[in-house]
């Protein structure tokens, strides 16, 4: 992906996640990108249109069981679960950090196909713990189903 358009997907996802004026959210910008890419390559994962333009992606953080445990229970801040993961590289727990579609693609099946997408590419996906922070009615509502078609329990927390 060259360097306009990570600008213009980092633009987006900070309008809607607002890390800018949080300071226990990870960042959106190059050096949390670096840091992810350290843990995995798949750790953010995207889906083109057909003019190749970005319109959903996925960042996942493996993790520790122990990480996963201080996160939720907000022991750790967020942006303080990626300083740890990428020290540990541990894929024992999987973070669904965040799922983001452009509102003119939704209900189209995109997120369901980016986390299962992401099962696939993380090392021990398929046996590792699940979590998320849940920041909209959407997002539970797509962990619930996630839950329900997989069979697989997510362990959240909610703002």
């Amino acid at each position: 992906m060259n360097q306009g358009t990570s600008e213009k997907v980092r633009k987006i996802a900070e309008e809607f996640f607002g890390t800018q004026n949080d300071p226990n959210q990870i960042p959106i910008n190059q050096d949390s990108t670096d840091k992810l890419h350290l843990i995995h390559k798949d750790t953010i994962i995207f889906k083109f249109n057909e003019k190749g333009d970005p319109i959903a992606w996925i960042v996942v953080v493996p993790t520790s069981v122990d990480t996963m445990n201080k996160f939720l229970k907000k022991e750790i801040t967020e942006k303080e679960l990626l300083n740890i993961a990428t020290e540990e590289k541990k894929f024992e727990s999987l973070y669904l950090c965040a799922v983001f579609v452009l509102p003119e693609y939704r209900q189209r099946g995109y997120a369901k196909g980016l986390i299962k997408e992401a099962f696939e590419k993380i090392p021990n996906a398929k046996n590792a713990s699940l979590y998320a922070w849940i920041y909209s009615k959407e997002g539970e509502n797509l962990i619930k189903s996630m839950q329900n078609e997989t069979g697989r329990k997510i362990l959240f927390i909610k703002d």
